[in-house]
């Protein structure tokens, strides 16, 4: 009994000793990573002008720590993806594609943009030592392998948005008043001046968005583009009154300006798309050439909104009412020529729909690319000639 008593003795003292010194251990662990932070250690936020790649086309944000007594130069970088991913395409149209944060010194990161010809803005923020250390704390939190991967949105959850929600969860921060208080601007609305020396993706970015996008963004949500949050860190202050940036500087200078954009746009490319449909009706042979593709075009980009809306988590590209138009069921119905009356009927409806959907065009909920109207009339007078057998 006495030597049960005294082994259990023993396990509890050895159990208590290692507690102690792996917990000392751990807290000079800490208190050795958080000796790393110096008063004069400099944090930054790094601002890079839109490039020519899509995934560019909006800018970049990046934090910069650099503190050159002990070291350190590290820019923390949660906008990358890996091409490699199994299934990339098909995780990136479901919303499911990982993105990470990828730590690299300055002049790794500046070198990748001056080969592109991009610039790169510092703004040097304001920071206590405590602020500081509080910050890098959860940075070297979140570059941990397991915290590095998150499932990327392109409004509410990016490299600008990560920064932004860092800085205003670790400091208290009043971001101020709306910087553009007299407009109104949807999400949709502000991605127009990055794409408007590039009109066919900015058409394609309209086909893809829905009703979502068209909502009023508040200022708060302005800081998914990078360029709207550097402006948002410029006019911020702590909430003791210190302003939250205290120098700006220009690493990389902009040696690059957008060309004209080619004159074949989505507006001239389908007005002209229109008139041919018209003059066709002058001509039968003719028309089957542009009628089938046509209705296949919309019927595969119909299958492909559909896909988006019910099958991903892209919340801006659900509730997409351009599947009023490109309807997937065109691609059943325009090779049904056995004479049945359902064809007929199937057109007649596409053809009110149509009709209904240029009369009421103000009154939609949902931003329409101005080249839709030509794409809505080509199809409404197809389907027209369709439904009655004009010709």
């Amino acid at each position: 009994m006495q030597v049960a008593v005294k082994k259990t003795i023993q396990i509890a003292v050895t159990i208590l000793l290692w507690a102690l010194f792996s917990t000392t251990g751990l807290a000079e662990q800490r208190g050795e990573q958080l000796q790393m932070i110096t008063p004069g250690t400099k944090m930054s936020l790094l601002t890079a002008s839109p490039g020519s790649d899509l995934y560019a086309v909006f800018g970049h944000s990046a934090l910069w720590v650099y503190d050159p007594t002990n070291g350190i130069d590290e820019v923390y970088n949660w906008g990358t993806f890996d091409f490699d991913t199994p299934n990339f395409y098909l995780l990136f149209m479901r919303g499911r594609l990982e993105y990470m944060l990828t730590v690299t010194p300055l002049h790794h990161f500046l070198r990748s943009y001056r080969n592109k010809d991009r610039s790169v803005d510092e703004q040097v923020l304001n920071l206590t030592l405590e602020e500081k250390i509080g910050i890098y704390d959860f940075l070297l939190e979140n570059r941990r392998p397991e915290n590095i991967h998150y499932l990327y949105d392109f409004f509410y959850d990016n490299c600008a948005t990560r920064i932004r929600d860092l800085v205003d969860a670790e400091l208290e921060i009043d971001w101020g008043a709306d910087p553009h208080p007299h407009q109104e601007r949807s999400l949709r609305d502000m991605l127009k001046p990055y794409v408007s020396h590039i009109p066919w993706i900015g058409f394609g970015i309209d086909i893809l968005l829905g009703v979502p996008a068209d909502k009023t963004a508040t200022p708060w949500e302005y800081m998914f583009l990078p360029d709207e949050m550097a402006i948002a860190f410029q006019h911020a202050r702590h909430n003791d009154g210190r302003l939250l940036v205290i120098a700006q500087n220009e690493l990389l200078p902009l040696n690059h300006e957008y060309g004209r954009p080619f004159p074949a746009t989505p507006v001239w490319f389908f007005w002209v798309l229109l008139l041919l449909g018209v003059g066709s009706l002058l001509k039968p042979g003719l028309i089957r050439y542009i009628e089938l593709p046509f209705f296949i075009l919309l019927g595969v980009t119909g299958l492909l909104l559909f896909f988006l809306w019910f099958f991903s988590d892209h919340h801006s590209m659900s509730k997409n009412l351009n599947l009023l138009w490109a309807l997937p069921t065109h691609l059943y119905f325009i090779f049904r020529a056995d004479g049945s009356r359902w064809p007929k009927i199937y057109f007649r409806f596409v053809f009110y729909a149509g009709l209904m959907m240029m009369i009421l065009w103000p009154l939609i909920p949902q931003g329409f690319h101005p080249a839709f109207f030509p794409v809505i009339g080509l199809m409404t007078l197809l389907a027209f000639r369709r439904a009655y057998k004009l010709i």
